[in-house]
């Protein structure tokens, strides 16, 4: 289910935060200007039955509750104009829409994924080359590594710049590689599941 919730809603989201939020992860996000937090005051849960209702009676997904369970992981931590666009997205493109384009409302949302994911991508890829065995990269390095996360790392700029604050915090405090540091903080603090390359 996790792997069909980051297709969606983040693949809609990396690949693609449920079918859905696919139609919500090396999500191409390359997103690097930066945003305030936004205060509509969205109801994660309701956001989500209306985003895992739609999803069902459009035959797109998995079932409800699991759709309900994978998609709050997440659903709590976006911003909030993200989501307000997305749910409008999705409550008025018809079944036919949807299903022919799996990423219709995430591509209609992503405008504002506006967390700036710079400070994020370098320290992820200081740590995933720290874990690689390059113990003073050169900038070359690293600007290759951060062109190799637009994607997953990118759709990190849907989420409240303070919850990236916090996954940046993580992987800097991480003590081992194994599991993944980048991977795991992202998952833990996010919801977030990355793409499945040895390095995400």
């Amino acid at each position: 289910m996790r792997a069909y919730a980051r297709e969606v809603i983040m693949k809609s989201f990396s690949s693609s935060f449920l079918k859905i939020f696919v139609l919500l992860s090396s999500l191409s996000f390359a997103t690097s200007s930066c945003g305030s937090d936004s205060s509509s005051g969205v109801d994660p849960k309701d956001w989500c039955d209306t985003v895992c209702e739609k999803t069902i009676e459009c035959a797109l997904g998995p079932t409800l509750e699991e759709c309900r369970q994978e998609c709050l992981l997440m659903a709590e931590n976006l911003r909030e104009d993200y989501l307000e666009n997305y749910q409008e997205c999705m409550e008025t493109a018809t079944c036919d829409q949807l299903q022919a384009d799996d990423e219709l409302c995430v591509a209609a949302s992503k405008v504002y994924c506006t967390t700036d994911t710079a400070e994020y991508n370098r320290t992820a890829c200081l740590k995933i080359l720290e874990c690689d065995g390059v113990e003073n990269p050169t900038e070359t390095q690293i600007e290759q590594c951060i062109q190799r996360q637009h994607g997953d790392g990118d759709l990190v700029g849907c989420f409240e710049s303070r919850q990236v604050d916090d996954v940046i915090s993580c992987i800097e405090q991480a003590q081992t590689c194994s599991p993944s540091p980048v991977a795991t903080c992202v998952y833990d603090i996010l919801g977030l599941e990355l793409g499945t390359s040895s390095h995400q």
